[in-house]
């Protein structure tokens, strides 16, 4: 059977977008009724555990794409539901949601403010936006091991997939200050939010690592099968780390930005 996009993600990304969605629920700090928007919700990790944290509000989960929200409905909560949107043009009127937040989206999408003003101009006035992105160029160890070897051991191809991956619009929590402050939000916060990736061995790393980031998995896999193997040694040897194989827990971070909508 062929993976979907969804199971890839699982695999990579959704079991930590878990964990990183009850640190990032506690920084938004959203009412517990009302309705609540995820815009990009993937497989549905923060859109379910907002429903959870939330019984007695309304909880709206958004994505482009069909097999993450195949994935979401197997998860399904009472007082959630699911919508294909595009999160550049949501499907909602004007002051339909008490709070708006997306999680792990905005460095993915080629117009990240103008997804910003859709979700400020779907949320009520005085509610709250707020959004988290990987810190991917000093957060992300477990990628960094790989993109590190790479660059070295298949330059310069591997280079120059090290700053592609790193060279995102939103590097700091100043930039994500300045886009929602330019969206004319107000009471901007900011933090970074920390999480731990337990990796039961090098296998299970190396998985996780593959479908994290297609760029990663498309460059792999086109490589010259010496090449690969070396890159492949040195990654397991930055994993190993001079012990045996087994479990592994690296911290991830995030940063996340809050603000309000005005009157």
């Amino acid at each position: 059977m062929n993976a979907t996009n969804a199971d890839i993600y699982e695999i990579a990304m959704g079991r930590w977008s878990r964990r990183l969605s009850r640190n990032f629920l506690d920084f938004v700090a959203a009412p517990s009724c009302g309705s609540l928007i995820d815009v990009g919700c993937g497989t549905g990790s923060l859109t379910l555990a907002a429903a959870t944290r939330y019984p007695n509000a309304h909880v709206v989960g958004v994505d482009l794409i069909p097999d993450y929200l195949a994935e979401a409905l197997l998860g399904a909560a009472p007082n959630v539901r699911f919508e294909t949107g595009d999160a550049s043009k949501l499907p909602f009127a004007d002051d339909s949601f008490d709070t708006a937040f997306s999680q792990l989206l905005l460095n993915d999408l080629d117009g990240p403010a103008g997804a910003v003003s859709e979700m400020v101009r779907v949320t009520k006035p005085n509610g709250r936006i707020a959004a988290s992105v990987w810190d991917r160029q000093g957060g992300l160890s477990f990628i960094r091991m790989f993109l590190d070897a790479a660059a070295v051991l298949a330059y310069p191809a591997g280079d120059a997939l090290r700053s592609q991956i790193f060279d995102i619009p939103y590097q700091s929590e100043d930039a994500l200050f300045d886009l929602w402050s330019d969206a004319g939000l107000r009471d901007v916060d900011t933090t970074t939010l920390s999480i731990r990736m337990d990796f039961l061995d090098f296998e299970d790393y190396w998985q996780s690592l593959l479908g994290a980031h297609s760029l990663i998995r498309d460059f792999f896999t086109q490589l010259d099968p010496e090449i690969a193997l070396q890159v492949r040694t040195a990654t397991e040897r930055a994993y190993l780390g001079g012990k045996n194989d087994g479990r592994r827990s690296l911290v991830a971070s995030a940063m996340a930005v809050r603000g309000f909508v005005g009157e």
